[in-house]
């Protein structure tokens, strides 16, 4: 260690001091004092950063160094093991507080530990991740042994205090190859881990595919901020949405488009999640509402009287200041809130559903008009649909695949058609793709309903050429 100092005296006034009586042993001896609190400061923080203060294990620094030698002494392959996901154990604190949650991961430490020969290292490279090297001929079968120890270890829930908690962990297993960097590794292993989950053995081999999927969402969720903040990349399209009895358009449903420089398009069905699983959601869904309210300020004033519609998340909901935010768009564009439709799923109400009807009844009493989208889809709660703020109900386009010849499928649709009719809500059928699903719909007295039957989405330009020609005139697909 080397460095610089200088010592000053001061009298008891605060003024600098010469004091040449001092002897120069004294000015030694706090030389000496002072670099060996130095030197101390400088082990403790080294050996902070190479042992976890949690569970005393070696940390990601220590798994860095010691990555090529570990080849080097035979190593074949890296088991990486999760203790939970990260929403997991956030609920996990929240409940049980940061105490319990340290007791929680030095238990799967130590349960880790009692499997492992006592010459292997047991490395912690993030809070809830740990690592270890296979150190086994290349033939033998010894990575695929622990990581089944492993998963048949972790199926118990972890037990600390009397609490027994599920641990979720994933396992994963790659292999140790020439070149390849500590970093690379333990992403890739990491992608295995978290693969693991959805299967059943509670362990999965690293596969590229996975990785370099990650790497895109990666690289999606990097680039997103950028498209929405220039031209030309982020778009909205609309669909038109059919009367049915009347055969008129009477509204659209804006639908999100992104043309990366380097992907090309990429679906909603793919970026859209990304965003909704970080703080994304949040300018995403900013970005959509203040175009689409722009548009229906452009219809409004032409004396266009179209709906539009928009598909919100339940984590905007949960944003303080969101409902706020949409009062003011609309009444900066001077737009009547009727004329937005906002759509919810039936599963926001899932993660809390007091506050997701709060939020909802707010918006209706602005103005705004409520929907309850992809109906049908597997969340549907017949019993909610008496207690929800809502004016809209659409059906879910996959009850409406194949169903001029699934019986079953016409006998659940038309009896959605006439329940929802019963409580007072107006029926929007989704994915129309065919002559049969149209005119099925209209028998069973379905109020509007959209698909590529009708019309695709369509960029605006292409949307306002569409209505001139056939939008506002009665036109039947028949």
């Amino acid at each position: 260690m080397t460095g610089d100092y200088a010592m000053y005296r001061f009298d008891p006034a605060g003024r600098r001091v010469a004091d040449p009586q001092r002897p120069a042993s004294d000015d030694t001896r706090l030389r000496d004092n002072l670099a060996r609190l130095a030197l101390a400061h400088e082990r403790a923080a080294a050996q902070l950063e190479r042992v976890d203060p949690i569970t005393g294990l070696p940390t990601r620094a220590r798994f860095m160094a010691d990555f090529a030698g570990a080849i080097d002494d035979g190593s074949r392959s890296l088991v990486l093991v999760t203790l939970a996901d990260g929403r997991h154990f956030n609920e996990l604190q929240r409940a049980l507080g940061h105490s319990y949650s340290e007791d929680f991961i030095r238990a799967g430490a130590d349960r880790l530990l009692a499997l492992l020969p006592p010459e292997t290292t047991l490395y912690q490279v993030s809070l809830l991740t740990f690592a270890v090297f296979c150190r086994e001929a290349a033939q033998s079968n010894a990575p695929i042994e622990l990581v089944g120890e492993i998963a048949r270890a972790f199926r118990p829930s972890i037990v600390c205090n009397n609490i027994p908690v599920d641990t979720r962990a994933g396992i994963g297993v790659a292999a140790l190859t020439p070149g390849a960097s500590p970093g690379e590794l333990l992403r890739a292993t990491l992608a295995a881990a978290q693969d693991s989950r959805k299967g059943f053995a509670g362990w999965a081999l690293y596969d590229r595919g996975s990785d370099e999927a990650q790497l895109r969402a990666f690289r999606l969720l990097s680039d997103l901020p950028g498209a929405l903040r220039c031209e030309g990349q982020v778009d909205l399209h609309f669909q038109p949405r059919i009367a049915m009895q009347e055969g008129v358009c009477v509204g659209a449903e804006a639908l999100i488009r992104w043309t990366h420089p380097e992907f090309g398009a990429v679906r909603p069905c793919e970026f859209v999640p990304l965003a909704e699983s970080t703080a994304l959601i949040g300018s995403l869904t900013r970005w959509v509402v203040s175009r689409a309210i722009k548009v229906a300020s452009r219809w409004q004033d032409a004396g266009r009287d179209l709906r539009l519609s928009v598909n919100l998340s339940p984590r905007n909901l949960e944003e303080p200041h969101f409902v706020d935010f949409l009062a003011a768009e609309a009444n900066r564009f001077d737009v009547d809130p009727s004329m937005l439709e906002l759509e919810f799923t039936e599963g926001a109400l899932a993660s809390n559903a007091e506050l997701m009807l709060d939020q909802m009844s707010r918006l209706k009493r602005l103005g705004f008009t409520i929907a309850i989208d992809d109906f049908g889809s597997g969340y549907s709660n017949m019993g909610m649909l008496g207690a929800l703020p809502a004016r809209i109900l659409k059906i879910d386009k996959s009850l409406l695949q194949g169903l001029g010849t699934d019986r079953r499928k016409q006998v659940l649709v038309r009896s959605i058609i006439q329940m929802a009719h019963d409580l007072d809500y107006e029926v929007v059928a989704e994915g129309i793709e065919s002559r049969d699903a149209f005119r099925m719909l209209c028998g069973w007295d379905c109020d509007a309903g959209q698909g590529y039957f009708m019309s695709k989405p369509l960029p605006l330009a292409d949307f306002d050429r569409w209505y001139a020609q056939r939008g506002s005139r009665q036109v039947f697909y028949d």
